[in-house]
């Protein structure tokens, strides 16, 4: 036999639970899941970066497209 708290818990679950992740609604709406309004980078050729020639180069910009994504992430 369940507990009252367990089938409140469980009405909770199924009424607002997205995938699993019970949502607690706020005054302002649900917070959404942290990194889910990230969006990915533009791919395309107006905003797109010159690939470079040269090995030295070449590991400049993973380290900066990295350092780029990790800001991201933080934000």
């Amino acid at each position: 036999m369940k507990s009252e708290a367990r089938a409140r818990l469980a009405q909770l679950t199924e009424e607002r639970g997205v995938d699993g992740v019970l949502r607690i609604d706020t005054y302002e709406g649900a917070d959404p899941p942290p990194g889910s309004n990230l969006f990915p980078p533009c791919e395309c050729p107006q905003h797109s970066r010159p690939e470079p020639q040269d090995s030295a180069a070449e590991m400049s910009a993973a380290v900066r497209r990295a350092n780029e994504r990790s800001r991201g992430e933080r934000l």
